[in-house]
């Protein structure tokens, strides 16, 4: 196992660059909470992103909700304090399986934290026997996919995922992960969706040389949700994440330069997954404080 030493990607101002495109409004997170990230050991990586963790303080009666943009990974989680989303409400250790109604949306208030593991899409099935398609858009009790609990991570209130990694590192590694055959052929096809050129399932049956049935046997496999809507989502966190970095850019031809035919089917396909059009996430990233200046063309 290694040691924590070199893990940290930590708070900063402009957002590490892991949070563009996930983090939605990253800069208004960290005006109001602490953010720090590290990288599993390295026996983990094939299966793990990272470690992740957000701590706030908050004054009486404030609160913030925080939003994200993730491709359909899992997540692992230990919360302290003031933390609600819609299917569960404080402090315990949960799993939150693939969102595929949109954004995932948590409130923080008053004081607390969150320390999470990040799995990569399909990393899960390594470390149990359940499907993440039975996790979809909910979220449950750790207990209920892990059978040792989680470790105490900070006892005396949230830690961060610097000081947790060390902890998190022997405790998955004790679980023994085992690779589904499959994997290794899902990773390959995965990371094509990170070319911006792949725009549609078509592009990403040529690329892969798969048909599209065996695309989406293995896409809800491994991650629970079809080829197709993991195409639009990674298009649409580019665009995000292009707003996020201030790239003044007009909405007719971020959608061109993401592939989209037309405008209209651009701003629908943005609206559905993060709740808004580009041009009004763009004010709203441009009236952050510290933010950069951006431009959209509202439709």
């Amino acid at each position: 196992m290694t040691g924590s030493a070199d893990r940290t990607n930590a708070t900063a101002s402009p957002p590490p660059e892991h949070m563009y495109g996930h983090v939605l409004r990253p800069e208004e997170l960290l005006a109001r909470a602490r953010y720090d990230s590290a990288a599993p050991a390295p026996a983990l990586r094939r299966w793990i992103d990272r470690y992740w963790s957000v701590r706030w303080e908050l004054g009486p009666g404030q609160s913030h909700r925080a939003a994200t943009l993730d491709e359909p990974a899992v997540h692992l989680t230990r919360e302290w304090g003031g933390v609600r989303r819609a299917d569960t409400d404080g402090a315990g250790s949960w799993i939150t399986g693939p969102v595929t109604r949109g954004r995932f949306d948590v409130t923080q208030h008053g004081s607390g934290g969150v320390v999470g593991v990040r799995f990569r899409p399909g990393g899960i099935t390594a470390f149990v026997d359940a499907k993440p398609a039975e996790l979809r858009d909910r979220t449950v009790p750790a207990s209920a996919w892990f059978a040792n609990a989680l470790p105490e991570i900070g006892p005396e209130g949230p830690g961060t995922a610097s000081t947790a990694a060390p902890v998190l590192d022997a405790w998955l590694l004790a679980v023994r992960p085992r690779e589904d055959p499959g994997y290794a052929a899902f990773l390959s096809v995965l990371a094509l969706l990170e070319d911006p050129g792949v725009t549609g399932t078509a592009a990403l049956e040529q690329r892969s040389g798969l048909g599209l049935r065996s695309l989406q046997r293995m896409f809800r496999r491994f991650v629970g949700v079809g080829p197709k809507r993991m195409v639009v989502r990674a298009r649409v966190r580019d665009a995000v994440a292009a707003l996020d970095r201030g790239e003044a850019v007009s909405t007719a031809d971020l959608a061109q330069e993401l592939g989209w035919y037309d405008q209209s089917h651009f701003v629908r396909d943005f609206r559905q997954v993060t709740g808004t059009t580009p041009a009004r996430y763009a004010e709203g990233v441009a009236a952050t404080p510290s933010a950069g200046a951006r431009r959209g063309t509202e439709v």
